[in-house]
């Protein structure tokens, strides 16, 4: 029988936060949900997160059935998380469910670690709400809970060394080119055959890359572009509210005389090396295209290449 929903979390060094915050998860059914941990923890610290996830099995969960920790490679952060998990799907180590719940190990945590990428106060994670959510609309694709509302992903026009800048922004600057939506962190569900559909067609994304901090932030813009080229519906279920399209949003925006979402400028050196599939920015400013290249350059040398992934369980180890 097909799973409802996988709760996908990225971890490096703080799946306590996620495990402490579990019952914040309304609705989990261990008899049709799963949770896979995915782990990049250092190797003198990863045996530890996999002891503090074996207290889930209180809550119902068993060992690769409905509970799964996968280890892999530190790449891509959390980003490099939710490709790892596309594979797993598209190699069929496990069956793929209705809906993928992504999120950072610390998304659940209001007290701990907060700031946009967490979930906002007085917001109920309810898989029951979700799940009636998408059943009841095909043509919604992604469902999230964000503190700021969507981020609209814009181009970045400044070209002059001394002004550039990147990342949140409230105006619209002169020049600028509004192209996608995507979520801080990460953090949304969404139905998973539209990565797996798109990773078919484009399988060498979900391996090359550097994996460092720019290609991770290029990325998650990415992850978000692509489901908006699908014309898909998004719904921001913290405040109740559906568009499908930036001009929906503006309009949106309009009639209720209010901001529900933030600007995200690309990173235009970034974009340079790691995303002109999605902006083809020409290498300006040189200064600082130049600056990045041994920067890129030792990425590419070092990063790590091996990408297994490996499925543990705390008998494997004798683990408490």
């Amino acid at each position: 029988m097909t799973n409802r929903f996988h709760i996908v979390v990225s971890n490096h060094q703080r799946i306590q936060s996620f495990v402490d915050n579990f019952p914040k998860i309304m609705g989990f059914n261990p008899a049709e949900d799963s949770i896979l941990i995915f782990d990049c923890s250092p190797e003198n610290a990863w045996k530890e997160q996999l002891t503090i996830t074996d207290r889930l099995c209180k809550s119902g969960l068993k060992w690769n059935k409905n509970l799964f920790f996968i280890r892999r490679r530190n790449w891509g952060m959390n980003i490099g998380g939710q490709m790892d998990y596309v594979r797993v799907i598209r190699d069929k180590l496990i069956e793929a469910p209705k809906f993928s719940a992504f999120m950072q190990e610390h998304y659940l945590d209001i007290a701990n670690f907060v700031k946009e990428d967490t979930l906002p106060e007085n917001t109920d994670y309810n898989l029951d709400q979700i799940a009636e959510k998408f059943e009841s609309d095909n043509q919604l694709g992604c469902i999230f809970h964000a503190r700021y509302g969507v981020r609209v992903a814009i181009s970045d026009p400044i070209i002059e060394s001394k002004r550039e800048f990147f990342g949140d922004g409230d105006t619209l600057i002169k020049g600028a080119v509004r192209r996608g939506f995507l979520v801080d962190g990460g953090n949304f569900i969404v139905r998973p055959e539209m990565y797996v559909k798109w990773f078919d067609t484009n399988p060498k994304y979900l391996t090359s890359g550097d994996g460092s901090y720019g290609f991770t932030i290029v990325w998650e813009a990415r992850l978000g572009q692509i489901l908006y080229d699908q014309r898909i519906k998004w719904c921001d279920l913290s405040r109740n509210l559906e568009y499908s399209s930036i001009a929906e949003l503006d309009a949106l925006e309009n009639s209720l005389s209010k901001k529900i979402s933030k600007l995200w400028y690309d990173n235009r050196v970034w974009y340079f090396y790691y995303g002109r599939d999605q902006w083809k920015y020409p290498p300006l400013p040189l200064r600082s295209v130049l600056r990045y290249f041994p920067i890129y350059t030792k990425h590419y040398l070092s990063y790590q290449r091996n990408t297994n992934m490996i499925f543990f369980q705390p008998k494997d180890f004798h683990l408490p």
